[in-house]
């Protein structure tokens, strides 16, 4: 039973370190890292903006989150960030339904970024 159980905690590890490094070839694959990263600002807004902002406008509902994220990635988006740059995020009705579900986990699943050593919280 011990061994059951270490399997599969093992197992579990072993998926969860690399579902993201499977969705970062994925947006690789679909363009999106020309204009999104995990934090900073490209073209569009980082990943962990738009986590922080649609759950915030969610009250915290990650299925409302995760059905906003689908919704957009599958239409596309205008006018939403950055009005100065006119920028429309494109549909990508071509990215398969396993594929989503592994974008949208790793957005969903992203942490706030890293503090540098002696920077403050914002107040």
């Amino acid at each position: 039973m011990k061994r059951l159980i270490v399997g599969i905690i093992s197992f579990s590890a072993v998926i969860n370190l690399s579902y993201g490094e499977n969705a970062k070839e994925l947006f690789k694959k679909y363009g999106c890292e020309g204009c999104h990263s995990d934090y900073g600002i490209i073209a569009g807004p980082a990943f962990y903006m738009v986590k922080e902002k649609y759950m915030k406008k969610f009250n915290g509902d990650e299925e409302a989150l995760r059905k906003y994220l689908y919704n957009t990635i599958r239409k596309g988006s205008q006018g939403k960030w950055f009005d100065f740059l006119n920028m429309k995020m494109p549909s990508h009705p071509q990215i398969k339904e396993d594929e989503m579900k592994v974008i949208i986990d790793y957005i969903v699943n992203l942490k706030p970024p890293k503090k540098e050593k002696g920077e403050q919280s914002p107040k």
